[in-house]
């Protein structure tokens, strides 16, 4: 005989004690009639009734019920997972399997991979790990802006024959997750707010809110109250009139789309690019880059209807403010001290008076 759940020998043994027929609990907890006479036999010969089964774990009930488990198989411990889960949480690039494979090192008789997912599935779940705070975004009030963390050698110098590492930008949006990207020779000031224009000119309109991370670019001064933003950056801000709320220092959830938006691009556009030929320059590197975001916005919800443009075109689009007449002109900032021939030296720069001679 099969093992039966827990959940359903508990409940055979509440409707027992309450006197009902085994023809009559077999059609409540939707088993045979046969298989309610086995469990009320082992629930006898193990003097097990429902008052102790209520108190005791799923485990400890297969264990007193079935000591050799289903098929003759002895139920194995769990592992430590308060351990495991420190460690997946202390430790980024460690995964569930480099765990497993951790733990059949030093058990070799332990549980298997699906059976060590399942457990660890059901502990989480029991502690309320997987209990999440559902944030409802309102369409088109959010940019959330970052970063991509890896980089990729792709784009060919002329001159030199060697690669140049490009770094991503990626810009998502709060509702439908509709993202941009766009790769940089470097992460400067200039290329980050460069890389917002062109979002909002993509986009087709100008949110409320722009979401960044603390990165240098963005935040010339972390903090946790009042973080100072880059005097290039703010005004781009004024120009667009929008509000710039960086996301709390080591707080990644604060701006969990673009996160997620990363997470997905390094699988299906990164190692899509990872796969071609060098580019001769950044503008085929973006173009390439362009053109396959085209076909990865298509790509279907799992868990939600429609696709991120589909959601983008039918709510998002039509809340964004609409764009100034001109885009915004990338200026550099820098603070000069005067000397006493109150000369200064500039290359075409916007200078910023500090008041000081």
């Amino acid at each position: 005989m099969r093992c039966e759940e827990p959940m359903k020998i508990i409940e055979i043994l509440r409707l027992w004690e309450q006197g009902y027929s085994q023809r009559e609990i077999a059609a409540s907890v939707k088993c045979a009639k046969s298989t309610v006479g086995i469990i009320q036999q082992k629930c006898r010969e193990n003097w097990l009734n429902y008052q102790n089964a209520a108190n005791m774990t799923h485990d400890q009930i297969l264990a007193k019920l079935y000591p050799q488990g289903a098929g003759g198989r002895l139920f194995k411990d769990d592992p430590d997972f308060t351990k495991i889960q420190k460690l997946l949480d202390n430790r980024k690039r460690v995964n569930l399997q480099y765990v497993w494979e951790e733990y059949r090192t030093e058990n070799p008789n332990g549980l298997s991979y699906s059976q060590f997912c399942r457990r660890y599935r059901k502990w989480r779940n029991a502690c309320g790990k997987d209990v999440v705070m559902v944030l409802e975004r309102e369409p088109g009030k959010e940019l959330f802006v970052d970063w991509m963390g890896d980089t990729l050698a792709c784009v060919k110098d002329n001159e030199t024959g060697k690669l140049i590492k490009a770094h991503f930008f990626v810009a998502a949006l709060g509702d439908s997750g509709y993202p941009y990207v766009e790769a940089f020779p470097n992460e400067k000031i200039a290329n980050w707010v460069m890389a917002h224009v062109h979002t909002f000119t993509w986009i087709g309109g100008v949110p409320q809110v722009i979401v960044p991370d603390n990165c240098r670019t963005a935040i010339r001064k972390s903090n946790y109250y009042d973080p100072a933003i880059n005097r290039a950056y703010e005004d781009m801000a004024v120009y667009y009139n929008v509000a710039v709320i960086p996301a709390r220092v080591k707080r990644p959830t604060d701006k969990g789309k673009v996160e997620e938006a990363i997470s997905w691009l390094e699988s299906w556009l990164l190692e899509w690019l990872r796969g071609q030929e060098p580019f001769d320059s950044f503008m085929v590197l973006n173009h390439a880059v362009k053109k396959r975001m085209a076909d990865l916005v298509k790509r279907p919800f799992q868990k939600r209807a429609g696709s991120r443009e589909t959601v983008f075109i039918e709510i998002d689009k039509p809340a964004l403010r609409p764009l100034p007449p001109v885009p915004y002109e990338v200026a550099q900032y820098q603070s000069r001290r005067v000397p006493d021939n109150y000369h200064l030296k500039c290359k075409a720069l916007h200078l910023r008076w500090n008041g000081k001679f």
